[in-house]
């Protein structure tokens, strides 16, 4: 009879013992999650802390959340009591009790290193942007993060002065630089431009001409060779450089429609005027990943603001805003908000004025070009203390 009475106490305590394993797992997959989003908001936090500092023309620190380590362990525990004698039941109470416990750690590492600073103020490359625009990113977005300024010559001969488009709301050209981000966005195209053509070497006979393809493995190289026109061939290599081209409308003064073709430095477009003098061409001068977060911090002040072009009829300009800042009580809820000299500042989370727009947008592409900036130098090193004793 006395077995019969502790049989559902054995049970009860199983039961516990595997639900608190039950408790453990489920506490350490929402741990897991936890340390994610402590991630997210770091790195969020740090470089609208940086924007802010950028407005006010202030040095810019940058730190990483590079790891974070934890254990979770779990508990389980049960309480009983009982009495004795043949008029009392065996238990009188019976209380399990669960709980764990966490104990996380992390490591901060703070981004100074040569390596890091030389490349936040690296340009972004056109391949970089190409990509971002093959993966389906709004393009108009792109451009005017990325994009610094357009520096046109319109093909015409007699020296007329370049056309210069500034991405910059107070300057007068920048309407014509959205007219052009436009026509770049609704027509753009990339392609490969050969802009330099070097000679490799002296010239060669028939027959020295006859084992260079062996050699230099022609058919899938930049080398070629051309004859020089005297029984002598010449090995020459031709640069390929990735250009952007679009219809020209409005962008050299009215003229009539023409491809434009923009690259991105002042060689390619020289060797572009040499051979089609009359041809509309440009260069794209791009940001560096510092730059665009100077862009941003530009963007934070009241009096600056740029706005895509709507996506339906009907929407509202402040669905799509570039970026947007706001003092921290203006708007009931946010995106991300910081505390920064003495107060508190937010991306905005609602509707009108305290409508983000395509500010998160914005953040992530440049939280990834500064990804693709730091290496695992930056990461901090554990470092060895010796502590010598008398």
């Amino acid at each position: 009879m006395k077995n019969q009475r502790t049989l559902p106490v054995l049970l009860s305590a199983v039961a516990a013992l595997a639900l608190g394993g039950c408790v453990s797992h489920g506490a350490l997959s929402s741990r897991a999650v936890d340390y994610n989003t402590a991630a997210e908001n770091a790195r969020n936090e740090m470089l609208l802390m940086n924007i802010l500092r950028a407005r006010d023309r202030r040095p810019m620190v940058f730190t990483g959340l590079s790891r974070i380590t934890g254990s979770v362990r779990a508990e389980s525990r049960i309480g009983a009591a009982a009495s004795t004698g043949s008029a009392a039941a065996d238990i009188q109470a019976f209380s399990p009790s669960f709980g764990f416990t966490d104990s996380p750690t992390f490591d901060v590492a703070v981004l100074d290193s040569q390596e890091f600073t030389r490349g936040i103020m690296t340009p972004v490359g056109t391949e970089i942007l190409e990509y971002f625009w093959d993966q389906g990113y709004n393009r108009e977005v792109l451009l005017y993060l990325v994009v610094k300024r357009f520096e046109l010559e319109c093909g015409a001969v007699g020296g007329e002065p370049m056309t210069v488009l500034e991405n910059d709301p107070t300057e007068p050209s920048f309407a014509r630089f959205g007219a052009l981000v436009s026509d770049l966005a609704d027509s753009g195209r990339w392609e490969f431009d050969d802009f330099r053509t070097e000679r490799i070497g002296p010239p060669v006979d028939a027959a020295e001409a006859r084992r260079l393809p062996t050699l230099v493995q022609i058919s899938s190289s930049p080398l070629r060779l051309r004859p020089v026109g005297d029984g002598t061939f010449q090995l020459e290599k031709t640069s390929t450089k990735l250009r952007l081209t679009a219809p020209l409308t409005g962008a050299c003064g009215g003229r009539s429609p023409a491809d434009v073709r923009l690259f991105d430095s002042r060689g390619a477009v020289e060797a572009a005027a040499l051979q089609a003098p009359a041809e509309p061409r440009g260069r794209i001068v791009m940001r560096s990943p510092q730059s665009i977060l100077h862009y941003l911090g530009e963007l934070a002040r009241p009096e600056r603001e740029v706005v895509i072009r709507p996506r339906r009829p009907d929407q509202p300009a402040s669905e799509r805003r570039l970026f947007a800042v706001r003092p921290g009580g203006e708007c009931s809820s946010s995106e991300v908000d910081v505390r920064y000299d003495g107060g508190r500042w937010a991306i905005p989370r609602g509707t009108a004025g305290c409508d983000a727009g395509r500010s998160m947008q914005s953040l992530a592409i440049t939280a990834q070009l500064l990804s693709l900036l730091q290496s695992s130098k930056d990461l901090p090193m554990t470092s060895t203390v010796r502590i010598v004793g008398q």
